[in-house]
């Protein structure tokens, strides 16, 4: 199969990320980047990577099959649009937008230039998340009746723009938007009702900490908690079933699971 052509728009934190995997890629050349920041543009060519003189240029490139986005959230959407408009299959790094309507325009516009339009939901990959969702679709633990998903840190919110509210920054927007993507992936999509609290601890005008409670129509429950400071943190992940559950302690630390084998020996509580 030849491989793909591709770029990206935006040389940050993520936009590196996503170069070091192109330039490795057995299925995709990396054709090049391109930045506002001349001073991350000199970083990409300093690395091997083509950085284009404009976005424009890029973008008018035809050996350029597909480009990445990867820039602050609010720029998501104009820039998505401009590049379906010449020709382009997008890759849009989350959140894809700051609204269900800029969403419906982007849709709309793949649709009306015939490329494909799509989302970097990299979390949906992580270790122990599989394992956690190849367990649950195994019918091990019984029906499963609630989960829950944590991300926890501390010293506030990372980076720059993430703090302001123009450019779409918060913690649901940062790592919120995974950790409701891996629960309903996992659990479904039959939403019945959803609460969500906001918190504004660390003097951010946006939240550095947010607690999501979703109930399904199916009867489970999910919960999510992304926070900034907690210098302990609480466990990754926690899975109850009828007859099992399963916690992941940490990124990195492995699962344990206990199941029930003999409904009689009950527990003393």
């Amino acid at each position: 199969m030849a491989k793909k052509n591709g770029a990206i728009i935006g040389y940050g934190g993520m936009g590196g990320w996503h170069g070091s995997f192109l330039q490795n890629s057995d299925v995709v050349n990396l054709m090049g980047i391109y930045d506002i920041k001349p001073s991350q543009c000199e970083l990409a060519e300093s690395r091997g990577i083509h950085a284009y003189a404009s976005l424009e240029e890029l973008l008018a490139d035809p050996a350029i099959d597909f480009v990445t986005i990867a820039v602050p959230n609010d720029q998501h959407k104009p820039l998505a649009l401009k590049a379906l408009a010449a020709g382009k299959h997008v890759i849009c790094e989350k959140p894809v937008t700051l609204s269900s309507k800029d969403l419906q325009e982007m849709i709309d516009a793949s649709v009306a230039a015939g490329k494909l339009f799509t989302v970097h939901q990299n979390r949906r990959w992580d270790g122990e998340f599989l394992v956690m969702r190849d367990i649950y679709n195994s019918g091990e633990l019984g029906p499963v009746h609630h989960i829950e998903s944590r991300c926890h840190g501390s010293r506030g919110i990372p980076g720059d723009w993430r703090k302001t509210v123009e450019k779409g920054g918060g913690m649901l927007y940062d790592w919120g938007v995974h950790m409701i993507d891996q629960q309903l992936w996992m659990m479904g999509y039959d939403v019945e009702s959803v609460y969500a609290r906001f918190d504004y601890l660390t003097g951010a005008p946006v939240d550095d900490g947010c607690f999501i409670d979703i109930k399904l129509k199916s009867g489970k429950d999910l919960h999510v908690e992304i926070c900034t400071y907690n210098f302990i943190p609480l466990p990754l992940m926690y899975v109850r079933g009828r007859t099992g559950t399963i916690l992941a302690n940490t990124w990195f630390g492995g699962l344990d699971m206990v199941r029930c084998t003999d409904w009689g020996d009950h527990d003393d509580i």
